[in-house]
């Protein structure tokens, strides 16, 4: 968050003054080799101490009086570069200097707006993080010493201002100085400031916690000193006495400024002189989505008497308008003006702004390498026609923009690569009302078509999934479907006995005794080890457990199978569904088990009643949707924890102690097992 409030500070004050860029972003740093990494044995006279580990003295063959050094900042050399200490130690000399610094690694350099000294001749900066970037903002002895900077430069550098620092900025810009507003601007001749950013670093952090609202966690808008200023800083600037006056400046480079401000524009010419400024490059900078060309060129001759050529290329700028810059072109002035509108984003060409502007011979506007869409308009015919005119092309005026001719299409798909010269009518893909018509029919079947079998697909899935889906809109989404009755409320001890063999006891206990499963925890269950009354017969407390509970649940197995009482508590579950008149047996199948190998009334059991799969992927909404009362309005017996299931399985409990006795398992006693099936059933050990 606070990296996203950076950026957008950055752009409500930063973008305002006409010396800074906005958007806190990080440079792009290139790595090169370097020209020296080892100390030099003796100390350049003319550097401050120190400095001859990473400056050194280049030939210089343009002028004998001005003495140039080419500084190389490794990461072990960061921050040595003191634009103070370089300015303290130039000033009481005779000579001129250049300082030509480039960063690697993300080296740093202290450096400080306006960069004003005396004897400095030219400064450029690549591939620096600049520190100290507004030491110099209220610094009056700025004013004591003529402008001398000639040639300045800064390439992808990333200047590191304090967010307190900003505030005060904000709310002090009317008292700004003329060097703080204007830099070097009567001797400045080329100035780069060309993909330059901001980084609040750490102060941002701290600055927007003492807003942050403690009771409701919330950044505190009313209290931000910055929103606050911003308000009038756009009236505030205006107030201010001074007017740059660049009155030697010839190329102002502007370009790879990620967002310009809101109203940089008019700042550049309301409250800045160019009076012999011939190159302007504001190119990849996205002007297009807040400025026209017209905004672009508003009353260019008068801002830029002298101008020659204008990029702003790579700006997505998406319309070609430029009326109002012809209706304010000076014709007392001969001088004439180059504008780079390639690489944009203008996509339509009207014949009306074209021969206003073939017909404007102080202005020559490049809009090449524009993705046109040539679909089907009344535009594009008539742009055909214009540009199929053969006769007027050899005209001078018209043979200017002979390029226009050779222009392609981008859109539509079908068109693309062909060039304007080439492009006819018929080639349009344009359609009449009956054409028109016919395609709409056609669409229409083909999406009632699409609907149609659409339809069929959800209807078949409907009916063959019809049960799935009414267990899982009630156990999911808690809905009882308009054609599901509602049962009546049974008051009984139990929800469910369950029928199992004791080898399946450690799957059984898992499920129904542990409390593991939420989808369970409020059913009541009876299990033969824990819930038949000692002192019972095993038939009273089957025919008792199975009366006094709503369902019993039968745990099919093999093992089940092979138990006489299994068998026998089955039967009598049957019994109670067919006396209920209601589907009082549930079948769990545990495992595979063949039908032939049951006894018939079990498989024609399993012939009339669903039985639910252990291995069913919705098997416990399927348990539970079985045990529920279906009420409309609620739900029962916490069906509702039925979605959590799947991770909810339980891990098999650990073998009981085989010495336990009636708790572990009433039929389990001292009796000795028998051999034979009736054995077994005589000494009433039937849980195998």
């Amino acid at each position: 968050m606070y990296k996203f409030m950076s950026v957008f500070y950055s752009v409500i004050i930063l973008s305002q003054l006409d010396f800074c860029s906005t958007e806190t972003t990080s440079s792009q740093m290139t790595t090169e080799d370097s020209v020296q990494s080892k100390k030099s044995k003796t100390e350049h006279r003319d550097l401050p101490e120190g400095w001859s580990d990473f400056c050194m003295e280049v030939n210089n063959k343009s002028s004998t009086d001005v003495i140039s050094f080419k500084c190389t900042i490794h990461g072990h050399n960061s921050g040595r570069w003191s634009y103070e200490e370089m300015r303290n130690h130039i000033a009481p000399r005779s000579m001129k200097y250049r300082f030509d610094i480039e960063c690697l690694h993300g080296a740093n350099i202290s450096l400080r707006w306006p960069f004003k000294a005396r004897n400095l001749k030219e400064l450029k900066v690549q591939n620096c993080i600049l520190t100290e970037f507004y030491g110099d903002y209220e610094n009056k002895m700025l004013a004591t010493f003529q402008d001398e900077l000639e040639y300045l430069s800064l390439s992808n550098v990333v200047a590191m201002v304090d967010i307190y620092d900003l505030v005060y900025f904000a709310g002090t810009i009317v008292n700004i100085t003329q060097d703080t507003l204007c830099g070097n601007d009567h001797s400045l001749i080329e100035m780069t400031m060309s993909n330059l950013t901001y980084d609040f670093g750490a102060s941002t952090e701290t600055f927007f916690q003492n807003l942050l609202n403690e009771t409701t966690g919330e950044h505190n808008i009313k209290e931000d000193p910055v929103m606050n200023k911003a308000q009038n800083l756009y009236t505030d600037i205006f107030e201010v006495d001074h007017v740059c006056n660049y009155k030697r400046l010839k190329m102002y480079d502007y370009s790879i400024n990620s967002s310009p401000g809101t109203f940089y524009v008019d700042l550049k010419t309301e409250r800045s002189s160019y009076p012999v400024l011939e190159n302007l490059n504001f190119s990849f900078t996205p002007f297009g989505e807040k400025y026209s060309v017209d905004d672009l060129l508003n009353n260019w001759a008068k801002y830029y008497p002298t101008l020659q050529a204008m990029d702003i290329s790579h700006c997505n700028i998406k319309k070609l308008d430029v009326v109002s810059t012809i209706k304010s072109i000076d014709k007392g002035n001969s001088h004439k003006l180059v504008v780079n509108l390639t690489d944009n984003n203008i996509k339509e060409l009207e014949v009306a702004v074209l021969e206003n502007i073939v017909n404007e011979e102080q202005v020559f506007f490049n809009f090449s390498r524009n993705p046109l869409n040539c679909s089907c308009t009344e535009d594009m015919k008539e742009l055909i026609r214009f540009v199929q005119e053969k006769s007027k092309w050899n005209i001078a005026k018209y043979a200017r923009y002979a390029y226009i001719r050779k222009m392609q299409c981008y859109f539509p798909e079908q068109l693309n690569g062909m060039l304007l010269k080439d492009l006819k009518e018929s080639l349009l893909l344009c359609r009449d009302v009956f054409s028109l018509t016919e395609t709409i029919v056609e669409e229409a079947v083909v999406f009632l078509s699409v609907f149609s079998f659409l339809l069929l697909v959800v209807i078949f899935i409907l009916v063959k999934f019809r049960r799935e889906i009414r267990i899982l809109t009630y156990t999911r989404f808690h809905i009882l479907l308009p054609c599901q009755s509602e049962e009546a409320f049974e008051e009984k001890k139990f929800d469910a006995f369950v029928s199992y063999s004791n080898e399946d006891h450690l799957w059984v206990t898992s499920v129904f005794e542990n409390n593991c499963i939420d989808g369970l925890r409020n059913f009541k269950f009876c299990l033969h080890h824990r819930d038949f009354i000692a002192g019972k017969t095993i038939t009273e407390n089957i025919i008792d457990s199975i009366e006094s509970s709503r369902h019993t649940i039968v745990i099919m197995s093999k093992n089940f199978l092979n138990s006489s009482y299994c068998l026998y508590e089955f039967e009598e579950a049957l019994r109670q569904s067919i006396s209920e008149r209601k589907r009082h047996l549930l079948v769990i199948m545990l495992e595979n088990v063949a039908q032939d190998k049951m006894p018939k009334v079990l498989q024609t059991c399993l012939k009339t009643f669903t039985y639910i799969s252990k291995d069913d992927k919705i098997f416990m909404d399927r348990l539970i949707y079985s045990l529920s009362y279906k009420r409309r309005g609620q739900m029962t017996n916490n069906a509702k924890f039925v979605a959590a299931y799947e991770n909810e399985l339980c891990k098999e409990t650990e073998k009981q102690d085989s010495t336990s006795t009636f708790h572990k398992n009433v039929y389990e006693s001292v009796i000795p097992q028998g051999n034979t099936e009736k054995e077994k059933t005589d000494n009433y050990n039937i849980f195998p």
